[in-house]
């Protein structure tokens, strides 16, 4: 079954109790940060292996709240654009959902063509 029927018929909690008890972007952000010692560079660090792994999706979940911790951080803030990048490349000729959502967060984050 599709991902998105499967969501929609067992409702808001997933057996591995992702919904259960939500937690907000802060929240989530604070225990990453937790993780890396309060240091950017770790966070920075383990977002540049997994780019380098191919892994971009995870990426993004370790550079978006490396971010709101720590928003000077400029090498996480110059990790910020490769992901969507490479996602936008990934499914650009087969998933156009994802492509679009992508596409958008990279544009979001590189502005708009002047």
């Amino acid at each position: 079954m599709p991902e998105r029927l499967c969501h929609q018929r067992t409702g808001y909690w997933q057996p591995d109790r992702q919904g259960l008890e939500p937690a907000t972007a802060a929240e989530h952000a604070a225990a990453l940060d937790l993780l890396a010692a309060g240091r950017q560079e770790q966070s920075a660090a383990a977002a540049a292996t997994l780019i380098g792994q191919g892994d971009y999706a995870l990426a993004l979940e370790i550079i978006q709240p490396g971010l709101l911790r720590h928003p000077a951080s400029t090498t996480l803030a110059g990790l910020r654009p490769t992901a969507p990048h490479r996602l936008i490349e990934a499914y650009q000729q087969f998933d156009p959902f994802k492509f679009l959502i992508y596409a958008k967060l990279a544009s979001a984050e590189t502005g708009p063509d002047e």
